[in-house]
């Protein structure tokens, strides 16, 4: 068994992936847009103003072998948040992995919850919300 992100966006899905490839030293695997999807019975047909937003994205990284994250664009109006109660936890393989993950992670952060430092549990950890609105935690054991 193996657990993937899959993150929604009100319409930055397409920067995000870029960012994120960017972060997790990835890359964008497949990327369809809505325009993309074959009609499919009994589902609406997909509204001019939806159709070159991304329906859905993988990332795939020689970081993390056999996992990947997926992204996609809300659509019909749907409107998401992250909110509280949700974090991704990135566990890096040495101190420079985290301060260069850190250092990606946290241009344009919304806010830094938690630096990255020395703590008593890790040897590096940092928390953060992300431009997008997401959560993280970087940690280097």
């Amino acid at each position: 068994m193996k657990i993937s992100p899959y993150l929604m966006f009100n319409g930055q899905a397409e920067e995000a992936a870029g960012f994120y490839a960017d972060v997790l030293g990835g890359r964008i695997a497949n990327l369809y847009r809505y325009a993309d999807f074959p009609p499919m019975e009994g589902m609406p047909p997909v509204p001019e103003e939806y159709k070159q937003r991304v329906g859905h994205c993988c990332i795939e990284s020689d970081r993390f072998p056999g996992g990947t994250m997926g992204i996609a664009d809300t659509v019909l109006g749907d409107t998401l948040t992250f909110g509280n109660g949700h974090m991704l936890t990135l566990s890096v393989d040495s101190a420079a992995e985290a301060e260069e993950v850190w250092t990606k992670l946290s241009a344009g952060a919304q806010k830094i919850v938690c630096p990255l430092q020395k703590t008593f549990y890790a040897q590096l950890y940092g928390e953060l919300v992300d431009r997008f609105g997401v959560q993280w935690a970087v940690m280097f054991e």
